[in-house]
Order: structure tokens, then C-alpha cells, then sequence
């Protein structure tokens, strides 16, 4: 089952970009707190602020920006790094990493998943369709949530506060905690298996855009880093006749 635990990892760490996209309207008391949150209201280290208008707030600048890169530090699992680009309120993305010694491509585009680098494939790459009715298919939704919807970091943020951690004049800092449960929830499959609460910690620029998240989950402790707002990013599908169906080999 190592196949299917490497795949389950490099989709998990993709994750990180779900906040990317854009943001549904929110209600009338959201919006009040984004607002005057937005406009710098005198924040400082122990405020709390409304943890879905944060979401809105953050997803709003990332759309504005339309496209960026990311590089992740799995610690012990690996290291990732890719860019995406967000269009018509859709992200697609392409990752390339290396988990567990393995070295992995992800491109998400058009509402699919291609992964490239899966041992005991018949072609280079595989393709993973999340909204798909058999078993590998809904597997996979429920690690994923569905990571081409830029809503799910507002939804599963709603009700929640964000604490402030630090301010200055170009960066905030924001604790937030993250249930995994509702985010694999947003897709109407089974979730994946519970890794617990996350604690995550973004720091946000001048425009609200994330720089760095720093991720506790499962014992593991994740860095991300953002960067290259702006800049053009081309995401290419995988050519056809290298592409295969995902099988969970026997045994």
C-alpha cells in the first residue's frame, strides 16, 4: 500500500492552497468584520478577529493577485514546490515534490488531479477524477476536499475567531485552528480519517496576502511559504497518451 500512502500524502500537502480562489458574499455580520479588519483597525498581539472574514479577506487578495508560487517543508516526509493560478474564481495548480524519497508532479486543472511518479503505474501519469463514483475516486475526494473550490478555507473558518499574534506596518501575523473533518466535509463525501485539530499560523502582507503558514497536523509540523504574486503562470494537462487510471495495486 505504499502507492497509495504517497499519494495520499502529496494530495494532502496540496491542501495548503485551498484558501486560493473566489470568495463567496459574505453575511451581513461577516462583512461588518472584514471591513473594519481590512481597514487596519488598531490591531494588536490578543485580538481576536472573525476567522471567516480573515478567510474572505485573504482569498480576496489572492484572487486580485491571480497567480503565485508556494514551497512547502514536510519535515521528515519531503519538500514540495509548484505554482497556481486562479481564473474565473478556479485555481489550478502544478506541484512537483519528493515524499518519502519519491520524487512526484501534480498538476489540478479542469476539476481533475493528474499525479505523475506513482510506483507500479502503466503510464507517467495518473489521472484521479475526486467527483467520480467509484471507490479510489471517492477516497481521494475526501483526503482532497475539493481543491479546486476556493470556498472551503472561509467555510470551515466560520464560526471560529483568529487570534492576533503580532502586527506591523507590512505583516500580520493570525493563529488559527483548522477541523480537517469539515474541509474534506465541503465535497459531500466521506471524510478521510480524522488527524485531529490543526493549528495553523499565517502571516499576511500589507494586501492580505499570505507570505508564510506554519501548519501543525498530526504531530507534523508543516512550512509554507508563498511568493511571486502576479506573476504569469501557464498550467499544462499532461498529454493524453501518457495518461492512466490510478489503481490501488493487490495486496
Amino acid at each position: 500500500m505504499k502507492t497509495v500512502s504517497l499519494a495520499a500524502v502529496a494530495l494532502s500537502g496540496a491542501l495548503a492552497l485551498s484558501a486560493c480562489g473566489n470568495p463567496t458574499a459574505p453575511s451581513s455580520s461577516t462583512s461588518t468584520t472584514s471591513t473594519s479588519s481590512a481597514a487596519g483597525a488598531a490591531l494588536k498581539p490578543g485580538d481576536t478577529v472573525d476567522g471567516a472574514a480573515l478567510a474572505m479577506r485573504m482569498t480576496a487578495a489572492m484572487v486580485k493577485a491571480g497567480s503565485g508560487s508556494i514551497t512547502m517543508d514536510l519535515a521528515a516526509i519531503g519538500k514540495v514546490s509548484g505554482s497556481f493560478v486562479i481564473s474565473s474564481g478556479s485555481m489550478q495548480q502544478q506541484m512537483a515534490m519528493t515524499i518519502q524519497g519519491q520524487a512526484m508532479q501534480i498538476v489540478s486543472t479542469g476539476g481533475l488531479i493528474y499525479m505523475k511518479g506513482l510506483p507500479g503505474s502503466a503510464k507517467p501519469w495518473v489521472k484521479i477524477d475526486p467527483k467520480a463514483k467509484d471507490a479510489v475516486s471517492k477516497m481521494f475526494a475526501g483526503l482532497t476536499g475539493n481543491m479546486g473550490d476556493p470556498r472551503q478555507l472561509a467555510k470551515v473558518l466560520q464560526g471560529t475567531k483568529a487570534k492576533v499574534v503580532s502586527t506591523s506596518a507590512t505583516a500580520t501575523q493570525y493563529d488559527v485552528t483548522i477541523d480537517p473533518s469539515k474541509l474534506a466535509g465541503t465535497t459531500g463525501q466521506s471524510a478521510a480519517p480524522s488527524v485531529g485539530l490543526v493549528k495553523a499560523r499565517y502571516t499576511l502582507d500589507a494586501q492580505d496576502r499570505p507570505t508564510e503558514m506554519d501548519v501543525v497536523a498530526g504531530g507534523q509540523d508543516v512550512k509554507v511559504t508563498f511568493g511571486g504574486w502576479g506573476t504569469p503562470v501557464t498550467i499544462q494537462t499532461p498529454p493524453a497518451d501518457q495518461v492512466g487510471s490510478f489503481q490501488v495495486p493487490a495486496g
